[in-house]
């Protein structure tokens, strides 16, 4: 999944750069401009109606990895991805980050996107019996592993 992951970002650009030609063909060069210019100046607009305190939000959330902060916070973050990807020229990126900025779209993405995280979040947890385990001091456990790669 990665290896197709990879490919498809390399891909990207070549992707959007014939879709800027398509575009320029049917409506014109000047006016392919223009209206990057304007998804561009839209991205902008957005971006800052997010605002530095939904950002600063979301970057907390990240810092402390607290899966409840970003999961309670997707939809500014999905707001933000919307207005980066209206910025970054290209009608590709423009389309989603528009798609993105449709309220049920954006709903639906974070719902999947909380989905997938608590999905992830129960499989990386084995919940033990308080007989089941015992707390090690760090001095004794490098002890132990350094034993047992001897032997």
């Amino acid at each position: 999944m990665v290896k197709w992951f990879i490919i498809a970002i390399l891909l990207f650009p070549a992707v959007e750069i014939a879709v800027f030609i398509a575009v320029a063909a049917i409506i014109g060069l000047l006016w392919a401009l223009y209206l990057m210019l304007a998804t561009t100046l839209a991205g902008a607009l957005v971006l800052r109606r997010a605002g530095r305190r939904g950002i600063a939000n979301f970057r907390v959330a990240v810092a402390d990895t607290d899966i409840a902060g970003i999961e309670a916070n997707t939809g500014g973050f999905l707001t933000i991805l919307a207005g980066l990807l209206l910025f970054l020229p290209g009608f590709l990126t423009d389309l989603i980050g528009a798609t993105l900025l449709i309220g049920p779209v954006r709903r639906r993405c974070s719902a999947t996107f909380r989905q997938w995280v608590s999905g992830r979040a129960d499989r990386s947890v084995i919940d033990l019996a308080p007989g089941e385990w015992e707390q090690v001091p760090d001095r004794e456990l490098r002890n132990n592993t350094n034993k047992t790669t001897r032997d």
